[in-house]
């Protein structure tokens, strides 16, 4: 794991038995070593490199864009403007992850576990390969799958059921509930909250798909294993419990970690002890802490040797520790021991999911959800604004959209009548009414492009895109420069969709500077056809 050694300013890497494999060797923090190898970040990206006496650079996987760990013999890497690709031991490429059924992949988990890794397209769809890069499940899923054990809980999107399914993608159950989030199963039980009753409540999941419900008073389950979980309650204090609500450990406890050991190490007001369920407990020293994050869970993925660690009092540094509390090895100024089950994500650019995301905005009557001929009424019903004011020609609405490459940092309706009138002679606050006679007669709609994520040719493709499905063209000679997020923002109005033969400006507005706004002209197609 990463650690500075007492008296050294850079990291390095310790080993389980507390000896420092080198020292004072990388200003940024490495991430941990797994099956001998790991990456940091130098210059203008990540570095891989073989965890020896003197750290051995892997092939020519400098400058990279993300990275993983090295796991089941591979590791994911993304070079700039590229995919993501799996590398062996050497840095040589075993496959990458282009495209699965011509979908763009453009995420993919940070580490095989247990033979598979799952990956995004880029129509949000997750699936998983082997380590040989075969598709061995089917881009069809909601949420990424981890399969720590050999079942993960997962939704179809396709059906819209949550199924359990095994390593290979085979079905072994479904569950007719109403589930919130997806899981992975750790001694044959996964964690899931579902809607009961008008009210969320957590329920214990096995892999046949049998549910146990928790009491309504577990407000959050931090971890479990086949008999116990720790909760938290309404003030979020965290207990121990049996499936069937039978509390073990109070809930009086600021934290609990469940140990690989399958002993509880639990912390309150700046004291930290063990504490088991029978309710006897034993003082630790003031600030140990697991030596790894997620200790229980990854215990069921690695063979880990670290136990604890804790904080030398008097000279304010930190050491390894057994679970007896015996010290092990050297001294550490600081010390970092997390390996993330988490994403990497592809640098290449994907031109066709930018416009197929900006299509999914829109129907053949404008901007979906939200067609011109519908009276104001609802879109004041579908959003969140209350504030309506004499004299308003325009509401801001909520449109929850959040791709990739961008968001719609907002959306405003045009009316062609006041959206408001005094409904009695003595007009006050509380006496504004709605305006059955206001339409949507145009919309504002701004997209706003993540940092690094715009290109300068994309108002053209977006132009070509909007041509192509609703015969709508715009075009121009357009550029964005500048630094943070980039802003194209659309003014579009019912005459220009569909309607009669009209001009209308989009703006391509740099957020960053303002002065150097791109207004170019539109021109919409008066008869081509409006089919989906």
């Amino acid at each position: 794991m990463p650690a500075v050694a007492d008296g050294d300013k850079n990291w390095g890497l310790i080993d389980a038995r507390g000896d420092f494999l080198f020292t004072d060797e990388f200003e940024n923090r490495p991430s941990a070593v797994v099956n001998g190898y790991f990456f940091v970040e130098e210059g203008d990206g990540y570095s891989v490199y073989k965890a020896e006496k003197s750290p051995r650079p892997v092939g020519d996987l400098t400058g990279l864009k993300d990275c993983g760990f090295f796991n089941d013999g591979v590791m994911a890497v993304v070079h700039p403007g590229e995919h993501i690709t799996f590398v062996d031991d050497k840095g040589n490429v075993k496959f990458t992850l282009d495209d699965v059924d011509g979908v763009s992949v453009e995420a993919a988990a940070n580490m095989f576990v247990n033979g598979r890794c799952a990956f995004r397209t880029s129509d949000d769809k997750w699936g998983a390969v082997d380590a040989q890069g075969n598709v061995v499940i089917e881009p069809k899923y909601e949420d990424m799958m981890t399969f720590v054990s050999d079942e993960a809980l997962v939704k179809d999107i396709n059906s819209g059921k949550w199924v359990i399914i095994d390593r290979n993608g085979n079905e072994i159950a479904e569950i007719n509930r109403d589930i919130s989030a997806s899981g992975f199963f750790i001694d044959g039980y996964t964690c899931v909250e579902i809607e009961d009753d008008d009210d969320s409540r957590y329920a214990m999941v096995d892999t046949k798909g049998e549910l146990t419900m928790l009491p309504r008073s577990v407000r959050e389950v931090y971890v479990w294993n086949d008999r116990y979980v720790v909760f938290a309650n309404s003030d979020y204090k965290a207990g121990v419990m049996t499936f069937d609500g039978e509390i073990k450990v109070r809930a009086k406890y600021d934290g609990i970690e469940l140990l690989a050991n399958g002993k509880f190490l639990a912390g309150r007001d700046g004291k930290v002890m063990y504490v088991n369920v029978n309710g006897d407990t034993e003082r630790l020293r003031d600030n140990t802490n697991s030596a790894i994050g997620y200790p229980y869970t990854l215990s069921k993925i690695f063979d880990f040797g670290f136990e604890l660690i804790t904080r030398d009092n008097d000279d304010d540094e930190y050491e390894m520790c057994d679970y007896s509390g015996e010290t092990h090895g050297d001294d550490m100024e600081r010390y970092k021991g997390h390996v993330y089950l988490n994403t990497v994500y592809s640098d290449y650019y994907d031109y066709d999911a930018v416009t197929r995301n900006l299509l999914s905005l829109f129907d053949a009557n404008g901007l979906s959800a939200y067609p011109f001929g519908s009276l104001m009424s609802r879109y004041v019903d579908s959003s969140r604004s209350t504030e309506w004011y004499r004299g308003d020609l325009s509401l801001s609405v909520n449109l929850s959209t959040d791709f990739r490459y961008f968001y719609v940092s907002s959306l405003t309706l045009g009316s062609d009548n006041n959206i408001v009138y005094d409904s009695t002679p003595y007009a006050s606050y509380y006496t504004w009414s709605f305006n059955p006679e206001s339409r949507v007669d145009s919309f504002t709609l701004a997209l706003k492009f993540y940092s690094g994520k715009y290109r300068e040719d994309l108002p053209e493709r977006l132009a070509d895109a909007l041509s192509s499905k609703y015969g709508v063209s715009f075009g121009g000679d357009n550029s964005v420069t500048g630094n943070g997020y980039d802003t194209v923002t659309l003014k579009i109005s019912r005459s220009g969709w569909g309607g009669a033969p009209a001009s209308r400006n989009v703006e391509i507005v740099d957020s960053a500077a303002v002065d150097s706004c791109v207004v170019v002209d539109v021109t919409w197609a008066a008869d081509s056809a409006m089919s989906m």
